[in-house]
């Protein structure tokens, strides 16, 4: 997954050019080609010093608004490869705070957030700088009852760009004890349904800030703030340096996100091809995020002779394998009429749920289990699913 900083500074005052428009259709064409996702974040301004960015200027609201328009159908083009869009254009590194053009007032930030909002698919996700604003906007975060059900309640996350870097993550959260911990319980909150990520931040900028820096504070953050990513470039000197120094870093890594592993599966040994057929099988999430983005499910049977794969689509939804917890699913199929007779292995694949973006194997979900020749378990990268070990004989 690779952010994506796009640069607007040139069109404060004008329309964006064509060129610039099939530029980024070009650059989400050689993210698909290169099996990635993108977290595009659009800004007018880059300020290289911490303390430069009180000059930096952004475009009026009408702009800004006439720009998310004509980015509408480039991104709905392109949703495909796009993991979450962090809301941007606003202020200093589009991180929301000093708009030269008064574009942190609250109507502003609606604004923009519903255009932004209208602009993607109804399952993508906005991340937005400040968990205050998201406060403002929606009472309570999303209860597993409405996450996912397309409202812009549960499509509104949260990115910190300052994680870990002092009390308040130097000004995302309150200077007030009471209200600070009111909002970091939001945010844990909100983060358990949205994804949550971002990256560290120089600590200096906060007065007296003392950052929470250790492998104890990162592992349990991490999993209370259901962290999904967090930037590698920045800012790693107190932070990621620490991480390697103390021996956790590899851990955090494994850890962010979701991390699924397959614990059993149980089946009949045997079925006749176009009847019924069903299968038992248990699955846990030991990391610190779910799966946010629809994908499906489904069981493969691959001929041991002639390598004839026969899918088999479930219902089962990965969303619902939320994080630090252990799934069993019995999922009734039917072996397709026509299938080969003979000895198969069964997989399970996660593919992409995007259409296009299905078939190739790089998108698809990968277990963390380990291969192993004994149990016949093993990841298989050309059909981008995990044979389980078990086998079906079809009659």
């Amino acid at each position: 997954m690779l952010y994506a900083m796009v640069r607007l500074d040139a069109y404060k005052d004008a329309a964006l050019p064509a060129s610039l428009l099939d530029g980024l259709r070009a650059g989400f064409a050689n993210a698909r080609q290169s099996g990635v996702k993108l977290i595009p974040r659009f800004v007018y301004n880059y300020p290289d010093g911490e303390t430069e960015y009180r000059n930096a200027t952004d475009a009026s609201l009408s702009r800004v608004l006439a720009h998310i328009a004509q980015l509408k159908p480039v991104l709905q083009e392109n949703a495909d490869v796009i993991a979450y869009l962090q809301a941007g254009f606003i202020g200093a590194w589009g991180e929301w705070h000093t708009s030269s053009n008064g574009l942190t007032s609250a109507s502003s930030r609606t604004s923009i957030r519903d255009a932004l909002l209208d602009a993607l698919p109804r399952e993508q996700f906005v991340q937005f700088r400040y968990p205050p604003y998201v406060m403002e906007w929606f009472a309570a975060p999303p209860t597993e009852s409405t996450a996912f059900d397309g409202s812009a309640g549960s499509r509104s996350g949260v990115h910190n760009d300052c994680f870990l870097a002092s009390a308040t993550d130097v000004g995302t959260y309150s200077d007030n004890v009471t209200t600070r911990q009111q909002q970091r319980n939001y945010t844990m909150a909100l983060a358990r349904v949205t994804p949550f990520g971002g990256e560290t931040c120089n600590p200096a900028d906060d007065a007296g800030a003392q950052p929470r820096t250790s492998c104890a504070d990162i592992l349990a953050e991490g999993r209370q703030f259901s962290l999904t990513y967090l930037n590698n470039d920045y800012y790693t000197e107190a932070f990621h340096s620490r991480w390697k120094q103390d021996g956790c870093y590899d851990e955090v890594k494994r850890l962010m996100g979701y991390r699924l592993e397959f614990v059993s599966a149980e089946h009949a040994a045997s079925a006749t091809a176009g009847a019924a057929w069903s299968v038992r099988f248990t699955v846990r999430n030991v990391g610190w995020a779910r799966p946010f983005k629809a994908r499906p499910v489904s069981l493969l049977l691959k001929h041991r002779s002639t390598g004839n794969v026969v899918k088999l689509a479930t219902s089962v939804d990965p969303r619902t394998w939320t994080a630090g917890n252990t799934f069993t699913h019995e999922v009734s199929l039917t072996v397709p009429a026509g299938t080969p007779t003979g000895e198969h292995d069964v997989y399970i694949a996660l593919p992409d749920g995007a259409g296009q973006l299905g078939s190739d194997a790089r998108y698809a979900v990968r277990p963390a289990n380990a291969d192993n020749a004994a149990s016949r378990q093993a990841w298989d990268a050309s059909l981008g699913a995990f044979r389980l070990g078990t086998a079906l004989a079809v009659k």
